[in-house]
């Protein structure tokens, strides 16, 4: 019975695996097609958050296929083909990003008076500059001289400016029936604490409120600065990851039992 159960993990987790093959191809053929005859990693960086920001569209909620595995949120080919929130969204671009060989990381700013009312961004490493995009309302963060500011920038107090660098398309909505230009709305909401910026929002899942306080002591608070790798990105991975771990953990119980 604990072999037919280690078995099934282990083709489940090589089904994830062959899902992620698959859907990878497909999100690098989209990042290819929007990048094409860009100059540097820079300008690829932002054709492509143009394309995500006038084509991809908006939802309350990002997709989940399975609840189950809800805390892990939506694959981006779903968030391609379906739409989802603003996590979502960055979560497409670092995928895409990384398909094509350029580096990017989720970070989240957050207001001191409601710290539960989150937003995230892309931290871009781009021809040797860390540079702060947020797809979702088409705008980049830099310094008043022009410069590129980056996460440790935020942290450190630096106020930054918001630029727009989609200036000729609008975000559409799922209903198709609304649509927004490039900009953060002039409300409350957007007057984030930059000097809060942290690599994740940490209050969103149980699961994470529970890490958070063992992440933060072992890395003596570092933990909100480390950047996630790209792969884990991708819900397909770390389901693979699990089943294998599961699988794993039943063979090391049945060695030990018998």
């Amino acid at each position: 019975m604990i072999d037919a159960i280690g078995l099934a993990l282990l083709v489940g987790a090589l089904t994830s695996l062959c899902a992620y093959h698959l859907r990878r191809r497909h999100i690098a053929a989209f990042a290819r097609g929007a990048t094409q005859g860009s100059a540097s990693e820079r300008d690829a960086a932002f054709a492509l958050g143009r394309m995500i920001f006038a084509d991809v569209k908006r939802l309350r909620r990002d997709p989940v296929l399975v609840p189950l595995f809800g805390a892990l949120g939506a694959s981006p080919s779903t968030i391609l083909r379906k739409g989802g929130c603003c996590s979502g969204v960055h979560r497409l671009f670092i995928t895409c990003l990384d398909s094509i060989g350029i580096r990017g990381a989720q970070i989240t700013v957050f207001r001191r008076a409601a710290p539960a009312e989150a937003h995230c961004l892309v931290q871009v490493s781009a021809d040797g500059a860390n540079i702060l995009i947020d797809v979702d309302y088409g705008v980049w963060l830099r310094r008043a001289d022009g410069r590129p500011i980056d996460l440790l920038g935020l942290r450190s107090g630096v106020t930054p400016v918001i630029e727009p660098f989609v200036l000729d398309r609008t975000a559409s909505y799922a209903d198709g029936q609304r649509s927004r230009p490039a900009g953060y709305p002039d409300r409350e909401y957007y007057l984030f604490d930059y000097e809060l910026t942290r690599t994740a929002n940490w209050a969103e899942t149980w699961m994470r409120r529970a890490l958070y306080p063992l992440l933060y002591r072992l890395t003596a608070g570092r933990v909100d600065c480390l950047l996630l790798p790209p792969i884990c990105e991708w819900p397909e991975v770390l389901v693979a990851a699990g089943l294998c771990a599961s699988a794993l953990g039943l063979l090391a119980a049945r060695a030990l039992v018998f």
